[in-house]
């Protein structure tokens, strides 16, 4: 039987939460705080639900500032 749910927060687990298969030390730790192995490691292979693209633009909001200079007044 396949495990598709997370593990309960604050539990230690030491296998795939697509496959159930054993990782031990060499589990992969996702955005979406869950465990996977090396197959499914990447977003796209266990339909992650972390949003990337909000995380990305939030990054670079507080990596680039806006700039405003201030106004000359005209004679």
């Amino acid at each position: 039987m396949l495990a598709t749910s997370a593990s309960p927060p604050g539990k230690s687990s030491n296998r795939c939460n697509l496959c159930n298969k054993k990782v031990g030390l060499l589990g992969f730790k996702c955005r979406c705080e869950q465990t996977f192995c090396s197959a499914h490691r990447h977003a796209d292979a266990h339909n992650c639900t972390f949003d990337y693209k909000t995380a990305g633009r939030e990054e670079l909001t507080k990596a680039n500032p806006l700039v405003v200079t201030k106004k000359v007044e005209q004679i």
